[in-house]
């Protein structure tokens, strides 16, 4: 999968990281799936932003898989509350320390 962008400004750089997050917590061999970003604009902020998200995916990712998240886009997935029928302590904990990592 690639994923493109030009100008920061236009482009911002929080919508790249959640568009290579989503891909990276798709559920699909990882052995068959690479992501790669073409920053044609060469942003500092672009590549800071996903310098940061690689340290968030290493928690996103597995929490993701391990939960079955459907939304894996985290500006998305948090802008609602946690789920109601997922009355799990180890959930919500994970829930919630998601939310601040993000």
């Amino acid at each position: 999968m690639f994923v493109t962008t030009a100008d920061p400004l236009l482009e911002h750089p929080i919508i790249t990281v959640n568009t290579v997050l989503s891909l990276l917590a798709v559920d699909y061999p990882a052995n068959k799936l690479a992501c790669y970003v073409s920053d044609d604009g060469c942003s500092p902020i672009t590549f800071y932003s996903l310098l940061q998200a690689s340290s968030f995916a290493q928690l996103w990712v597995p929490f993701c898989k391990k939960y079955k998240i459907q939304v894996r886009a985290p500006f998305r997935y948090f802008l609602v509350k946690p789920p109601i029928s997922n009355d799990n302590a180890e959930f919500q904990q994970e829930w919630i320390k998601m939310k601040v990592c993000n």
